[in-house]
């Protein structure tokens, strides 16, 4: 699979927060309880501006959204997301394996944490080369060391 990134704009804020919606609603209602929107709209405020976000294109077509900051010497993963209809493509195997070379190229190591019950996404990681370092009550924290 082919993609290409591209830096979102402030045009791209509602269909991120759709996008986000698409993607982590039933994990959200699994995990916590009713998806309340004015509730995700103020956590989703701070991860937009506290992250460089990009926009996952693959044929010509805007399929998903990484959001990656920094944490101590690596790079965060701090979510990464597929449009429904494109998952199971290899679009996020190839968006992870983006992360990992930009970040190997600044000699930085990739951290990200998953959601316990999105077992689904954690077997992706592990296939991709990240490997468990810790947990948290609801999240497994993984890392890849990009040498």
């Amino acid at each position: 699979m082919t993609i290409s990134t591209r830096a979102a704009t402030y045009e791209d804020e509602a269909w991120l927060f759709q996008l986000h919606e698409d993607t982590h609603k039933e994990l959200v209602e699994a995990a916590y309880g009713p998806w309340l929107v004015a509730q995700q709209q103020e956590f989703f405020g701070p991860l937009i501006e506290g992250h460089d976000v990009f926009i996952l294109v693959s044929e010509g077509a805007d399929v998903g959204a990484l959001y990656l900051g920094r944490r101590e010497e690596d790079t965060w993963l701090e979510l990464i997301e597929v449009t429904p209809a494109r998952q199971g493509q290899g679009i996020g195997a190839a968006a992870l394996t983006w992360v990992v070379e930009q970040s190997a190229k600044a000699d930085r190591g990739v951290r990200l944490q998953v959601h316990k019950v999105n077992a689904r996404a954690k077997r992706l990681y592990e296939r991709e080369g990240f490997a468990e370092v810790g947990e948290t009550e609801t999240h497994h924290l993984l890392r890849h060391p990009c040498h």
